[in-house]
């Protein structure tokens, strides 16, 4: 019996090792992600870098612009006289202001004159390239090599802006974008084999992410918060419907894409000082993630520098133009101006600490802002908080035109005057958080304070001295109730409109 019941195991056992044998085999013919593309470029194992190309040149690079008239052309920007602008300068910070510092002459040859395509070929200059600035500065630089890689915000669409808490300084916004990179290197690899198609997309899973190296992941949104049940992008831990990271290739272009969507909360910094007729600006920041160096040590021992750029597509200019429209934005309580959304790029320079070279470096890293100029509508302040100080405040001086002798009706309504003024300065002190500065409103409830105290303590002082002198009590009052007003208008607009 014991023998028969080993046979069993024995049996039993080889059947269940044949099967698992068997299911490891037909897992491990499964491609990654499903795709055999992915599976290829995984098993070229080709150590991708990442930067997409190598250059050898001065490091100059112009800023962009949006041709409004070609919706679906990102030129070079220009100042007034048809001038360049520099983005960034890699090799020469000092005399080359990011985004602001325009370049007249390269060479000897006048930049206001050249078409964009023959601007940009002057940037791939080796050796001593000279620089005549538009302060007048001259500039020389000799050419080094650095590895260069652009990141592009293929797209990005403002859906809706759920909420501006200014008290807490959080934008809570709703937005689709696609970031893309080019990558000659896969194409390269692709290019000639069976999984080389146009016109298709091929998403990228986790597991693939992991065993290659793909520049893209990089990129961050500069949120105060990250809700994973609200946002759809790298961050999100959970398993998504939507593709985050794809490969596309069309007209012989391979590209990584990136998606980024649903909600995200922004941190912003408000200034109220002009409240309730302020202007505020939303920041929508996109870092790359990457920092710029001048030199490193990368390969060989010799050095080289590295940049790294994020730039936004046509599409991204045409969407934002779009939601300048109310009926799209549909904000309430603020408005955006015509020209109110803009898209600038930006340098953010630190000292960060080394561990390898126990040393700090100077380092940059390249952010693209997108810019949304909102004016608050001050109407509602203006007929239900305005207004109605003025009309108290109105109310207490009139307390003047009653008899200097009914000091005590005039004490009465004065004081009751002061108290509803009082009431009204709670109205609207949730709507901006506890500041260590005086807004605009600030300074005009004060001044209320005053004018409406006035009345008050004129008609205690009168009450002392009606009785011995009232001929020069009468003579007084006239004059407070005739320049008094017109002091409150003038400090008024002096705290509005000059202030």
């Amino acid at each position: 019996m014991k023998i028969k019941y080993i046979i069993k195991y024995l049996i039993v056992f080889i059947i269940f090792n044949k099967a698992l044998f068997f299911s490891s085999a037909s897992f491990s013919n499964e491609p990654l992600c499903g795709n055999n593309t992915i599976q290829f470029l995984i098993d070229k194992d080709i150590r991708n870098t990442e930067y997409n190309e190598t250059r050898n040149d001065s490091g100059i690079h112009f800023d962009f612009d949006w041709n409004k008239n070609k919706r679906d052309e990102i030129i070079i920007k220009r100042n007034k006289e048809n001038y360049p602008i520099v983005r960034y300068s890699l090799f020469d910070t000092k005399n080359f202001e990011p985004s602001k510092t325009a370049i007249k002459k390269i060479n000897s040859k006048d930049l206001s004159k050249l078409k964009d395509k023959e601007l940009i070929n002057l940037t791939y200059l080796k050796g001593e390239t000279n620089f005549e600035l538009d302060n007048g500065n001259k500039v020389s630089i000799t050419s080094k090599p650095y590895k260069f890689n652009n990141f592009q915000l293929a797209d990005f669409e403002i859906l809706s802006i759920q909420n501006i808490d200014t008290t807490k300084g959080i934008l809570e916004m709703s937005f689709n974008s696609k970031l893309s990179n080019i990558r000659k290197d896969l194409n390269k690899t692709l290019k000639g084999t069976d999984y080389y198609s146009d016109d298709e997309l091929i998403d990228i899973c986790p597991d693939a992410r992991e065993r290659n190296n793909w520049p893209l992941e990089t990129v961050e949104f500069d949120e105060f918060k990250y809700d994973a049940d609200v946002r759809e992008g790298l961050k999100n831990k959970e398993v998504l419907a939507n593709p985050v990271f794809q490969i596309t290739v069309d007209d012989n272009e391979l590209r990584t894409l990136r998606t980024e969507k649903g909600v995200g909360f922004f941190r912003q910094s408000f200034d109220f000082r002009s409240f309730p007729f302020d202007t505020q600006k939303l920041i929508i920041r996109i870092k790359t993630g990457v920092n710029n160096y001048t030199n490193r040590n990368f390969e060989n021992n010799k050095d080289i520098g590295t940049l790294t750029f994020i730039s936004p597509g046509p599409g991204v200019f045409g969407n934002l133009e779009n939601f300048l429209n109310p009926e799209v934005n549909k904000l309430k309580a603020w408005k955006i101006p015509e020209n109110g959304i803009v898209i600038k790029s930006k340098i953010l320079s630190d000292d960060k600490f080394n561990l390898y070279s126990n040393k700090f470096e100077f380092v940059t890293e390249n952010v693209l802002d997108i810019e949304i100029t909102i004016e608050r509508n001050f109407q509602h302040y203006l007929w239900k908080i305005m207004l109605p100080v003025f009309l108290i405040l109105c109310v207490a001086w009139y307390v003047l035109w009653i008899p200097t002798e009914k000091y005590e009706a005039r004490l009465n309504t004065s004081i009751i005057a002061l108290l509803a003024l009082i009431a009204y300065n709670f109205v609207f002190q949730d709507d901006i958080p506890k500041l260590e500065y005086l807004t605009d409103m600030d300074w005009f409830i004060l001044l209320s304070y005053v004018f409406c105290c006035i009345p008050v303590f004129l008609s205690i002082a009168f009450s002392k001295f009606i009785s011995k002198n009232q001929n020069k009590v009468m003579k007084i009052n006239k004059i407070i109730k005739i320049w008094g007003g017109a002091i409150y208008l003038l400090l008024t607009a002096q705290i509005f409109y000059i202030g």
